[in-house]
């Protein structure tokens, strides 16, 4: 499984996430990109490895790494357990990520959130910190019953209506 601790430390050095600089980032990483979006002037796909990481939305924008995957084959005779025993192998990989996360660079700089971050309530299992202003989550999610089960690193900028400090927000994170 990739380690994109590395990536993730210089990628919260940004000031504010944007696809060209997000970009760069990835490019010297060493990932391989695509522009599959023709209205973006940055690729928005990429890869390295078995690892798949995409740029997604407008400035600032998010940028999401899938370390590991698990396509859902149709022919198990219990499908629900099936899917219950990937959601159980994927969630066990999370403390491993973190750890890889938390001994790196980014260690001591990694809080606890005071409340949930940006779209938390889509992962099945997840851990969450805030660092250098922005939302860095690991978890695991499947968007729909045919994708697959995925285990992904997300780093954005906290939503504005999300930011306790923000003006016209409730105080608190959903």
């Amino acid at each position: 499984m990739a380690d994109v601790s590395a990536e993730i430390s210089r990628l919260v050095e940004i000031e504010e996430l944007d696809g060209p600089a997000v970009e760069s980032v990835l490019a010297a990483a060493g990932w391989s990109g695509e522009r599959r979006n023709p209205s973006k002037s940055w690729a928005t796909t990429w890869q390295r490895d078995d690892a798949r990481a995409w740029i997604q939305g407008e400035d600032p924008v998010e940028v999401e790494f899938t370390l590991w995957f698990q396509e859902i084959e149709d022919d198990r005779p219990d499908p629900d357990a099936y899917l219950d025993d990937l959601c159980a192998v994927a969630v066990a990989k999370i403390p491993e990520v973190a750890a890889h996360l938390r001994s790196g660079v980014l260690g001591e700089r990694l809080e606890e959130p005071e409340g949930e971050v940006t779209d938390a309530d889509s992962c099945i299992e997840h851990r969450a910190w805030r660092v250098a202003g922005k939302e860095l989550l690991v978890g695991v999610k499947q968007d729909d019953t045919d994708t697959p089960v995925q285990l992904v690193v997300v780093l954005r900028e906290p939503r504005a209506d999300d930011h306790p400090h923000a003006p016209g927000s409730p105080g608190i994170l959903r």
